[in-house]
């Protein structure tokens, strides 16, 4: 079912025009940020960052954040 969705929730969000999304996963405890971009030519995604502990993006707005310890 999970990866269902991954592959089914980008696509929506690509014919919808969202230019960026990011997935937030817990692995192994800790949270990591998985951030995508929009590609006008293919309107497909492509992979624009992972993220451990620091949350650094210019894209689509700057941001500098620590990530929290996992909690669920």
């Amino acid at each position: 079912m999970r990866k269902d969705i991954r592959k089914l929730r980008p696509a929506q969000y690509a014919e919808a025009g969202i230019k960026y999304f990011w997935r937030v996963e817990n692995e192994q405890d800790e949270m990591i940020v998985y951030t995508f971009e929009l590609l006008p030519e293919d309107s497909c995604y492509t992979p624009s960052g992972v993220f451990r502990k620091q949350l650094r993006l210019e894209r689509p707005f700057p941001i500098d954040i620590e990530l929290p310890e996992i909690t669920w």
